[in-house]
């Protein structure tokens, strides 16, 4: 699990799974997802560092809420394929944008569009196998829309 959100997105997982790694740029994340003992593993690490050092035999790779703080993706797809050792799925989340590629928003997180996932796919060798908008999160008083993306790699 690629941002390990202090351990909340690990209980979604939990039947899903036999063994799960949370990898974190915040030491707070990983010490608060660390007192739930619910992960096997956990790592502080910059997710791009952690995907470049790392084989990924991992069934599933699952990026909830992390790439809203990347714009350009294409190094991180382009790991997850160089470093994967066999077929699984990538699940991901992002702020849904309706047209162009990638924008930094006013909150100072980035929104990403279908058209521009389905780019990365067909450069990387990744298939959409699913893709839904969601209500993401509450921001002030309105729900945020994002996009729920489910790759074959």
């Amino acid at each position: 699990m690629l941002g390990c959100c202090a351990g909340q997105r690990r209980q979604l997982a939990s039947d899903q799974t036999d063994i799960i790694e949370g990898v974190d740029l915040s030491k707070s994340m990983v010490e608060q997802a660390e007192r739930k003992n619910i992960y096997d593993r956990l790592i502080i690490s910059d997710i791009n560092a952690y995907l470049a050092k790392t084989s990924l035999d991992f069934d599933c790779i699952m990026v909830a809420d992390v790439f809203i703080y990347l714009g350009d993706l294409s190094e991180t797809f382009e790991l997850i394929k160089a470093g994967k050792k066999r077929p699984g799925k990538l699940a991901f989340s992002t702020e849904h944008l309706e047209t162009g590629s990638f924008k930094l928003e006013r909150s100072g997180r980035y929104a990403h569009s279908k058209h521009y996932i389905i780019s990365l796919c067909s450069q990387f060798g990744f298939e959409l196998s699913h893709f839904s908008t969601i209500k993401l999160r509450k921001d002030k008083a309105a729900f945020l829309t994002g996009g729920l993306y489910i790759l074959d790699f």
